[in-house]
């Protein structure tokens, strides 16, 4: 309880008799005689009459011994304490306290991306992280850019992290690869998500509306597309504008690009890969068209047709060395614009905008309430953690949400 100076001087009246020399200087309170230090402001009193007794020899020396003594049993002591199982069991349970404690503030300190408005991922700094996993076989398939993130160990980090939940690639039966077909197969259940590298159209909103789902798709990284050709091609650069018109027919030719007199044989995979080029009716393609399942057979076709070209992710067709990359500009411009170094993707020039031709990638979930939804929402939060983002990044596409561990 709080009393003012004027009633502990009350107080005091009774008690034994004060002298005039405790008067504390600092703040007038009137202490005790015996008082060393004032009982309000706690300035040391009587410093010229007190006198520390002079220390000899030999009390310094039973002064140590004492303290010695005294640490001694009581390090003792210590350890007979901490080997007691009452006490060995309650640190135990302390430290599993603390590891909850620890968890709990990662999950609260987690940022979340928030989807549609409504839709929250949270963003963890590694796999394991990830809560909500669903035990199962779950397929994915769609675009086929996917395959660089396999290669680089995505699936092998999620599996260590995760054994119960396991991935299968499902392929489509028609040998259909396009982006339209993937979505497809997610909205016929034959996909638990699926990889994207373009934006939903409305008509597959609307098909999945008519299905009673919804479909989310979820940015995951940005992608740099490489226009490659054999590799005995005189040609190094071309325009933006070139590439359109050797993949709509206006030129047919490596002599009209100031090479030799051969013919070129565009090689796809599907009409869609041209949409970045503003190429979206197949039927503007040229006669000479060949088409491949996937990127490794287009490569192998590149390499082994003297006139082809092709497009791919960067990603693909990195560390490939029977083929040409053709560094690109913009349109009405001569600035060439390398899509790898040394092999590897410019992911720089991917991230500043610089590199003409770049582009999206997604993750496309199903909204069911199924198994289906948590796995795909399980897979997006696991890619999209830091350590996920790490994995995009080594296998060649820029992240979007995190930075390396």
């Amino acid at each position: 309880m709080y009393f003012s100076n004027q009633s502990k001087k009350q107080s005091r009246k009774n008690a034994t008799p004060k002298q005039q020399n405790n008067v504390c200087p600092k703040c007038s309170f009137e202490n005790y005689h015996a008082a060393l230090y004032c009982e309000i402001c706690f300035y040391p009193l009587n410093i010229v009459k007190y006198k520390p007794p002079t220390a000899t020899s030999a009390s310094v020396t039973s002064i140590v011994h004492q303290s010695k003594v005294l640490e001694t049993q009581t390090k003792g002591n210590l350890q007979q304490e901490f080997q007691k199982p009452s006490v060995i069991s309650g640190l135990m349970v302390l430290g599993l306290a603390i590891a909850l404690w620890s968890n709990y503030l990662l999950d609260r300190q987690a940022t979340h991306l928030s989807l549609n408005g409504e839709e929250l991922i949270a963003l963890h700094d590694s796999m394991n992280q990830v809560k909500d996993v669903p035990p199962g076989l779950f397929s994915y398939g769609g675009a086929l850019y996917f395959a660089s993130l396999v290669a680089h160990g995505m699936n092998d980090a999620i599996a260590q992290d995760h054994p119960d939940f396991h991935l299968r690639y499902t392929k489509p039966a028609n040998q259909d690869q396009s982006y339209a077909h993937g979505i497809q197969m997610l909205l016929d259940g034959e996909l638990s998500f699926a990889f994207n590298s373009r934006p939903l159209t409305n008509q597959e909103y609307v098909q999945a509306e008519l299905r009673n789902l919804k479909l989310l798709q979820v940015p995951i990284a940005i992608d740099g597309l490489t226009v490659f050709g054999n590799r005995d091609l005189m040609v190094n650069n071309l325009s933006v504008e070139q590439v359109k018109d050797i993949f709509t027919g206006k030129i047919t030719n490596w002599q009209q690009l100031g090479g030799a007199d051969l013919p070129i044989t565009p090689v796809i995979l599907t009409s869609e890969d041209l949409e970045i080029l503003a190429v979206k009716d197949p039927h503007n393609l040229p006669n000479s068209t060949q088409y491949a399942e996937n990127y490794t057979l287009a490569v192998r076709k590149v390499i082994a047709t003297p006139g082809a070209i092709s497009l791919a992710s960067t990603s693909l067709i990195q560390n490939q060395q029977g083929i040409k990359p053709f560094s690109l500009a913009a349109d009405n411009s001569t600035n060439y614009l390398a899509p790898l170094v040394q092999r590897q993707p410019n992911l720089d020039l991917f991230e500043n905008g610089t590199y003409p031709l770049t582009r999206r990638l997604f993750l496309v979930i199903r909204q069911d309430g199924t198994p289906e939804e948590l796995a795909g929402k399980a897979y997006a939060k696991m890619l999209l953690s830091r350590q996920g983002q790490s994995i995009v990044e080594d296998s060649g596409f820029v992240p979007l949400y995190n930075t390396k561990i």
